[in-house]
């Protein structure tokens, strides 16, 4: 009894399987990711940066609910006015580093997605959705040929708007904005304008 009832809920689940493969419910995204610097960022790094690209996977578990991941980088600089002196701790010594300096972070995410589409397949679709994963942080100093390196991961939640434009079958136009907030010391912030395309297969 117990083997049948393993196999029917197996068979079920299998026919879900095929009937949403049917349905093209999975989405492959490529975008461009222009993004503003916020709090600790931009007061470290705080020029607009146009140097982001992020990927995505999502699978839709009904019409309007998709579930996936995320990743990609951005990378953020400023080219600090005049001659800057700061002191360091290179092997136990305190050692005054002078000249040129440039701030840089590059943020990695990795993230868990969830998005809610607010209308039906074949038209524009706004969605409300939210990352949940982290931020891989590397923070660093350029001053003359040295570098000062802070590097780590933190928690973070990417709350997101944005919407998909069918532009030919299977292929959509991808619009949003994202806000990016890790947490701990030091935390990370970010705001990303993302334009990019969604496959579905």
């Amino acid at each position: 009894m117990r083997f049948y009832k393993t196999l029917f809920i197996l068979t079920v689940l299998l026919s879900n399987v095929y009937l949403l493969k049917a349905q093209g419910t999975s989405q492959f995204q490529v975008n461009y990711v222009p993004s503003l610097p916020m709090g600790d960022v931009a007061d470290y790094s705080g020029n607009f940066s146009f140097r982001g690209v992020n990927i995505a996977y999502e699978y839709h578990l009904t019409e309007y609910l998709g579930l996936g991941i995320m990743t990609g980088v951005n990378t953020f600089y400023e080219d600090v006015k005049g001659v800057e002196s700061v002191k360091v701790d290179i092997d136990g010594k305190i050692v005054t580093l002078s000249g040129k300096r440039y701030n840089y972070t590059n943020s990695i995410p990795i993230m868990a997605t969830g998005n809610y589409y607010l209308s039906p397949e074949g038209q524009i679709r706004p969605y409300i959705g939210l990352g949940i994963g982290g931020y891989y942080v590397m923070k660093w100093t350029e001053i003359g040929q040295y570098q000062v390196r802070d590097n780590g991961f933190q928690f973070g939640l990417a709350p997101r708007v944005g919407m998909l434009k069918p532009l030919a079958y299977g292929l959509d136009l991808h619009l949003a904005a994202q806000y990016n907030a890790g947490f701990g010391e030091d935390p990370f912030s970010s705001l990303d304008f993302m334009i990019g395309f969604a496959w579905k297969f």
